[in-house]
């Protein structure tokens, strides 16, 4: 008869057994698991790869300018999702991670279906031993990692897990310089806009106005053809609709074109400027107020607005038509007006939804307030641009004279209400304060154009190479 000491110890050996011949088998597993032997598994695989967190390197001077310091943060890895290829055993993220993330010492969180799992780097020699995963362990991923599942009945398979990283910050701007011409100097009015897959300028150099191109690409040579346009023709006025190119004369004419070189004179009336075009209409000044005409139609209407119409700008005026969100579209217009006593300038705003008709709605006057600190400065020569998702301005020095042209890029995040200098992305240093024509336009690739004294640049945030937003 057994004590009940003896009962005891007996009935753990047997609780343990199921343990013991698992264990046993992994160590079999274990000491074939570099055995040529081992076939491709069907029954292990890597079923999910997670981060925690990751550290991120951040070099500033030390106080005395010169010396480099380094220090890290960490941020979350929630938002970068590792996407599993089974077919050809390769792991990544497809949005890559920040500029200068530490990946000498990352802490994986790896979900697999297996009996064991191992990595080790993927250069490393056939000899070089396999390392048992255990997930508190610090992996170095500077370089892609293999990881290996070995299953119970001795197959196996093999991934490549590959951690991607931009190479430059998201937030930097490289300035690089175009090739140039002698229309595009400054010397002449000049407007420039993204058209048929090239920079276009238009370009009235006293005896006709050109129409200048680029491929959008960095090659090629600037390609100079005459329009058939007439000289009074006001080339600030120049607009991009859904499908042709639209501008108006000093003499009140309005014109239209599909490939900017051949235009039509569509309407004419005394005082007509045109300020804006939207993807269904085609916005004028005229009388004092703002009208408005559907693409293709016969007869004006006047829009309705909130404000008085002595506040519309008939000077330095820009107009942008973008969506703000998936079913508002918005309109922004800019400009001064001829008031001694104004501070500031002019924006007006509309917008309408898909449920709401875009002639029905009436257009907002952001008046000055004492709130309001930072209105849009009195610019000229404001070219309004949609980028980074905030209304940006390239402009010609103030009215007052207090700021230089293209000192500062004018930024708007609440859609033209308030308006602030841009610290993070400065105009090209030798363009500071020119003097002449300018212009500037950002293409379909998310890069900024600017032609101003001679010289054209084109720069893009880093991060920005990819989508556009929906504008035209």
């Amino acid at each position: 008869m057994y004590t009940n000491t003896q009962k005891g110890i007996i009935g753990s050996f047997l609780a343990l057994l199921p343990f013991l011949f698992t264990t046993v088998l992994l160590t079999s597993c274990l000491s074939d698991s570099d055995d040529e032997s081992l076939v491709e598994s069907n029954t292990c695989y890597v079923s999910k790869v997670s981060f925690k967190s990751f550290r991120k390197a951040t070099v500033t001077k030390a106080s005395d300018g010169v010396t480099d310091s380094t220090f890290y943060t960490t941020y979350s890895a929630a938002n970068w999702v590792f996407s599993i290829d089974h077919k050809n055993l390769f792991i990544e993220n497809r949005d890559s991670l920040p500029c200068n993330t530490d990946l000498s010492r990352v802490v994986m969180d790896l979900s697999y279906t297996a009996g064991i799992a191992y990595y080790r780097a993927s250069d490393a020699w056939e000899e070089d031993p396999w390392i048992p995963y255990q997930s508190s362990d610090s992996i170095d991923f500077r370089k892609p990692v293999h990881i290996r599942l070995v299953a119970t009945d001795k197959t196996e398979r093999k991934y490549t897990l590959k951690i991607n990283v931009h190479t430059m910050e998201g937030d930097s701007l490289h300035w690089e310089a175009m090739k140039g011409d002698d229309a595009v100097s400054g010397v002449y009015p000049m407007k420039a806009l993204a058209w048929n897959n090239a920079m276009s300028v238009l370009v009235n150099d006293g005896n006709a106005v050109l129409l200048m191109t680029h491929p959008l690409s960095n090659t090629g040579e600037w390609t100079r053809q005459v329009t058939d346009l007439p000289l009074t023709a006001d080339l600030s006025t120049l607009s991009k609709g859904p499908k042709n190119l639209f501008l108006s004369s000093k003499d009140g004419c309005l014109f239209s074109s599909a490939d900017g070189l051949s235009w039509t004179r569509l309407y004419q009336h005394d005082g007509l400027r045109l300020v804006g075009v939207s993807y269904d209409k085609l916005y004028a000044k005229y009388n004092g107020v703002i009208n408005s005409i559907y693409i293709g139609a016969d007869s004006w209407a006047i829009d309705p607005l909130d404000d008085e119409a002595s506040f519309l700008p008939d000077d330095e005026i820009a107009a942008l038509t973008y969506v703000q969100n998936e079913t508002l579209t918005r309109m922004v217009i800019v400009g001064n007006r001829g008031v001694e006593t104004d501070t500031c300038g002019l924006v007006w705003s509309k917008c309408w939804t898909d449920f709401e008709e875009e002639d029905t709605e009436s257009w907002m006057y952001y008046s000055p307030s004492w709130d309001n600190t930072h209105p849009l400065p009195l610019l000229t020569q404001m070219n309004l641009m949609y980028y980074d998702n905030m209304l940006m301005i390239a402009g010609g020095e103030s009215k007052d004279g207090e700021i230089e042209a293209l000192e500062r890029f004018y930024v708007s995040q609440d859609n033209g209400l308030t308006w602030w200098r841009l610290q993070t992305i400065l105009p090209p240093a030798d363009l500071r304060g020119v003097s002449g024509h300018l212009t500037a336009a950002v293409d379909e690739n998310n890069f900024i154009w600017l032609f101003a004294g001679s010289k054209v640049y084109r720069g893009r945030l880093n991060r920005l190479g990819f989508a556009r937003p929906d504008i035209f």
